[in-house]
């Protein structure tokens, strides 16, 4: 059933008496990391960055004790639980669960997320991603998302989302108007969804109209433009990015696809947005285009002094700053007043199902040259080549190095080392076989998916082909091996990465 915020008129009578000062503080989701001494009152929602479960619900106490409007405690959970605490159930990525065929598993997740993280003190994720992935080459949606087909995005986004919802964690649709077809990167610049009306309505919209009938309560625009639905901006010669154009979140996700729920901003500080137009500018037309609330603005002088100008310049007028505020507010009193602390977990069934996860969505991509199944024992010299970017999981490689140790003789360890140094390793090393952790992992600010800049000169040299066979592990962008067809004779996909998904390309690699 579509979403609607509840109405609390002693909210609007309180809201009509405040200063703009705290109207102010009601309209953004600042962010902090557990004992960083940030201090933060009165807003409607603070995101917690990963930390120990401890952590969190002692930051949560620091942050909501004694007030009478509570705060949401937010964090990014696309996938399970993993993205907010250290040491929950991990989910290896939401393309790995669609892997497995069943959206049961989805929703599964989603419950098991709702309770882990309600535990610690959460109450709402920036989550499901439902981009779909169009474009092998985007630089930011990847294995974020189930797929590139619209219904199976539904059927998957959907389960999770409501398996978060029915358990007491507020879900939250993302990107809108649509990640995934765009070649750049919205935290360092404004992409362009590219699709006609036509197109957006029968893949992008058919998912957010179908998930918003079915009960999304927050959705998040993205700082990406959709010239199919909007006004070309003279002055830049561009169209703008939908968290501050009105015909994008007013016209098309509040009228058109009759959402009533919350809109929050993505990040504030990205380039997509503060670098289109003036931070405070752009806060006060995000507000005024329809959005609620901003992530990531902090309460400080400087915010309060400038969006001040803003109201005096007309460009953000008091009573849609009352009206943003009061919505927030009744936002988080229909929290608190559904849903009570107490909360179950099934950490043993979790963990079972990640396992399984994990291991159903591994893949033998290509094998041209039939290498696999090897043997591996105490008389096997092997060599571990690590070519990967910064955000890639560490523990990726450093798990399959110790998996390799315990089986054989030798194992040598190269990381990032240049491609003339790999090139001599296997010349000169007397190696039976060569393992490579490459690729990059979906991340920030890369503006990239594809494996570029200096650690791609990594691939030169020819190392790959003197006798000696190279088998490719590739946890982040399930495309590395179209990228390198040409160079990589066998290549495992695995979808994403958590503590099992190693054991489970051991067993392909091994044959069992």
């Amino acid at each position: 059933m579509k979403y609607k915020i509840k109405d609390f008129p002693e909210i609007k009578e309180k809201v009509e008496k405040m200063s703009v000062e705290e109207l102010l503080a009601c309209v953004i989701i600042p962010h902090v990391t557990p004992h960083d001494g940030k201090i933060v009152r009165n807003t409607p929602g603070v995101f917690v960055f990963t930390a120990p479960a401890e952590d969190c619900i002692e930051e949560a106490h620091l942050i909501n004790d004694g007030r009478e409007d509570r705060a949401l405690i937010v964090s990014d959970m696309e996938h399970g639980a993993g993205g907010a605490l250290v040491g929950a159930v991990h989910f290896p990525s939401m393309r790995a669960v669609a892997r497995c065929g069943d959206p049961e598993i989805a929703y599964k997740m989603g419950k098991w997320a709702a309770e882990e993280v309600r535990r610690a003190g959460y109450h709402w994720t920036f989550g499901p991603c439902v981009d779909l992935t169009m474009n092998p080459t985007n630089p930011i949606v990847s294995i974020r998302a189930a797929s590139a087909d619209p219904d199976e995005t539904i059927e998957y986004a959907g389960a999770y989302m409501r398996g978060l919802q029915e358990n007491g964690l507020i879900a939250t649709l993302k990107h809108f108007p649509g990640d995934g077809l765009c070649t750049d990167d919205q935290h360092i610049t404004v992409p362009t969804n590219p699709l006609s009306k036509e197109e957006w309505r029968a893949t992008f919209g058919k998912v957010y109209k179908t998930l918003i009938d079915e009960g999304a309560m927050a959705v998040m625009p993205g700082h990406i433009s959709l010239p199919a639905f909007d006004e070309k901006d003279e002055y830049m010669d561009m169209y703008p990015p939908a968290t501050i154009s009105k015909n994008i979140l007013t016209g098309l996700l509040r009228e058109e696809l009759g959402f009533e729920g919350i809109i929050v901003s993505d990040a504030v500080n990205m380039g997509g947005y503060c670098g289109y137009v003036n931070w405070y500018r752009a806060n006060a037309m995000f507000l005024e285009a329809g959005g609620d609330c901003l992530l990531f603005q902090h309460y400080e002088d400087e915010y309060v002094e400038e969006m001040k100008k803003q109201i005096a310049d007309g460009a953000l007028t008091l009573e849609t700053l009352k009206n943003r505020a009061y919505r927030n507010l009744c936002f988080s009193r229909e929290y608190f007043e559904t849903y009570t602390p107490d909360v179950s977990f099934d950490r043993d069934a979790a963990e079972e199902c990640s396992r399984y996860v994990a291991k159903t969505a591994v893949e033998l991509y290509r094998d041209r040259s039939h290498t696999l199944p090897i043997k591996l024992d105490k008389s096997s010299k092997v060599l571990h080549v690590i070519i990967t970017e910064i955000d890639y999981p560490k523990g990726a490689a450093k798990d399959l190095t110790r998996r390799l140790e315990e089986i054989c003789g030798k194992v040598d360890v190269i990381e990032d080392p240049r491609p003339w140094i790999t090139k001599d390793a296997v010349k000169f090393g007397g190696y039976d076989y060569v393992f490579v952790t490459a690729g990059v992992f979906p991340s920030y600010g890369l503006n990239s998916v594809k494996l570029v800049g200096e650690v791609a000169r990594n691939m030169m040299e020819g190392w790959t082909r003197y006798g000696v066979p190279c088998i490719f592990v590739c946890n982040g962008d399930p495309y590395f091996g179209e990228q390198f067809k040409g160079l990589c004779d066998t290549v495992i996909n695995t979808y994403g990465y958590n503590k099992y998904t190693n054991e489970r390309v051991l067993e392909i690699v091994l044959g069992k």
